[in-house]
């Protein structure tokens, strides 16, 4: 499967981000000793002052956001090692894609391909739980058992896709197979579809999913570039961000 990611998700671009906020507080640091060693006016001093304060104040801040938990990288690795072991390199899945929708932050990955697009929304939820048609339980277990999630995931999805569908439409790519689909890719989730209303994927029925949805050949391969085409050129103009890197992982 390919895997196509924007910049700020590739290895690497987190240790760049670590070195620039490391940069500018070595700025701030010197412009305190030069400072403190003397300066001949009072103009300089003052200068000094305001270059510390902006180098200490700006590395901070990204080095803050640099090493800080980020669910969107987080979610991409994981679901990029989900997917990569069960689709072949007619697919491809572009992580966190930056489209003009609502709620883009849930909007872990499109996948596309022979069987399709899909729209991917991933949980990191932790326990047992249960989907019934569209109904989410958490197992409580004891004498409460299964208790009603205030989130629908589903619901989610389904809004998240038809958002895609509009933006996909005033895109003006052609009328093809849209679906959304729920990803839970960590093994510490534990799903029990009991006659599930849509498409969920874990990582024990990975396989199972990507052979149903590969049955059927849905989407050609020049629509399918198309569709990829699209997605990175409104990803580009939503960042004014340089082209994403495409790596190849084969099956």
């Amino acid at each position: 499967m390919r895997v196509i990611r924007p910049q700020s998700l590739v290895p690497g671009a987190r240790r760049r981000s670590i070195l620039l906020a490391a940069s500018m507080l070595a700025v701030g640091l010197l412009a305190i000793e030069l400072a403190a060693v003397g300066v001949s006016s009072t103009a300089a001093a003052a200068l000094m002052g305001a270059t510390a304060a902006l180098g200490l104040g700006v590395g901070s801040a990204w080095l803050m956001r640099a090493v800080r938990p980020d669910r969107s990288r987080a979610m991409a690795e994981a679901l990029t090692s989900l997917l990569t072991n069960v689709f072949d390199d007619t697919y491809t899945l572009i992580v966190a894609p930056l489209l003009p929708v609502r709620d883009v932050a849930r909007l872990d990955g499109i996948l596309v391909g022979p069987g399709g697009i899909r729209v991917l929304t991933a949980r990191d939820w932790e326990g047992r739980y249960r989907l019934r048609g569209r109904t989410w339980e958490f197992d409580a277990r004891g004498r409460r058992g299964w208790i009603r999630c205030r989130t629908n995931p589903t619901f989610d999805a389904i809004a998240l896709c038809d958002a895609v569908v509009r933006w996909a439409k005033e895109a003006g790519l052609p009328d093809v197979a849209i679906q959304p689909a729920i990803a839970f890719p960590r093994p510490h989730s534990r799903i029990v579809l009991e006659e599930p209303d849509g498409e969920v994927i874990t990582t024990e029925n990975a396989p199972w999913w990507a052979n149903t949805i590969g049955r059927v050949r849905r989407v050609d391969p020049a629509t399918s570039a198309r569709v990829l085409e699209a997605v990175l050129d409104a990803a580009e103009r939503a960042t004014d961000m340089r082209p994403a890197v495409v790596s190849g992982q084969p099956r």
